[in-house]
């Protein structure tokens, strides 16, 4: 029988699941960030024939045609990306054919069956699209943490950061992001000052520097984390605040008509690690912001897009993805993580 293999590579983390064409799902793997753009050529190879690996089950069958690999990407797949990947593919047995889609797309098909509707997804960056007639039509947002993503788990994390340096610098207001951000970054408050500056304030501004500038998303949950401990915090709250008010901008925008078209009806499906973390934590302040953006259209969350990526592959096989076999690609490879236990 055809392997299938699908993957969602994102900026943070890839997952990857191997079906047969009846949707049985018999392996899920899992390694770190797939997006070429984010980690490199290299890395995100690496990332990505990992994650191949572990949902292989660690064995490495003979090479065969009748294979179909299908990957929802973040990033951009440039030619040398693809030559290296199919390599490395083949050399775990999968010499067929590879196929690279949109992360929005795998997105918004973890979502839903239909082939009308909207996708945003708030991570590592922040990005919208509208899909129709089960393709991207337009894309907003996505611009990179450089010029835009605002929302997005980077830029949430540069501005706690920032937070933090200006309090510690009294440049700002106490917040109890201070205490958690050098908790996250081994630094213990000493009350020493060196050259005019407190140890702690010092240190911290090192570690910071040292981190490339998308890695800043790591310390997203700490905004979270300071509403938990602390639910009155304004700096926190004003932060969240900020970043769901942008990320409803992003879907506002891809929901609004252009080139005389006219605004589609369907659902919007929302993924990511901050609107997961939004919706989940901070409900108030995400789903209030999503409102007006969303204009009425059911809201379907989703933990990720490998389920879409799943879907994306039947339909490169000429399958039709109805209702009942969305349900059960889902519960197959819900299925298939649970057994893996990874997240």
């Amino acid at each position: 029988m055809r392997k299938i293999l699908a993957i969602d590579a994102g900026g943070t983390s890839s997952r990857a699941v191997l079906l047969d064409e009846s949707g049985a799902c018999s392996g899920f793997g899992r390694a770190s960030g797939g997006n070429p753009t984010a980690v490199g050529v290299a890395g995100a190879v690496d990332a990505l024939a990992l994650a191949a690996e572990r949902a292989l089950g660690g064995q490495t069958p003979s090479p065969t045609s009748d294979s179909l690999v299908v990957i929802a990407l973040a990033g951009t797949a440039t030619p040398p990306f693809i030559t290296l990947l199919e390599s490395r593919l083949a050399g775990l047995g999968l010499a067929g054919r590879t196929v690279i889609e949109p992360d929005l797309l795998g997105t918004f098909c973890s979502g839903t069956p239909l082939v009308e509707g909207y996708a945003v997804i708030a991570g590592t960056g922040t990005i919208a699209a509208r899909i129709s007639d089960g393709q991207i039509h337009t894309v907003k947002g996505g611009s990179g943490w450089l010029l835009g993503d605002a929302g997005s788990g980077f830029w949430i994390g540069q501005q706690v950061a920032r937070a933090v340096v200006a309090s510690l610098d009294g440049l700002g207001p106490a917040t109890t992001l201070t205490q958690l951000l050098l908790e996250a970054t081994g630094i213990e408050r000493t009350g020493a000052r060196s050259r005019g500056r407190s140890e702690e304030l010092s240190r911290l501004v090192h570690e910071l520097y040292a981190l490339r500038p998308v890695e800043l998303a790591r310390f997203a949950p700490l905004a979270f984390q300071a509403l938990d401990v602390s639910p009155a915090d304004p700096v926190a709250r004003e932060i969240l605040e900020a970043a769901a008010e942008a990320i409803a901008r992003v879907l506002s925008a891809a929901r609004e008509p252009e080139f005389g078209d006219t605004s589609v009806p369907g659902v919007v499906v929302l993924g990511g690690s901050v609107l997961a973390a939004g919706l989940a934590r901070a409900p108030a302040i995400f789903t209030d912001a999503l409102q007006d953006a969303l204009g009425g259209a059911e809201l379907v969350p989703v933990e990720d897009g490998i389920v879409g990526a799943a879907v994306l592959a039947f339909r490169h096989l000429g399958l039709e993805v109805d209702p009942a076999l969305h349900r059960r690609l889902t519960a197959e490879i819900d299925g298939a993580r649970a057994r893996a236990g990874v997240a």
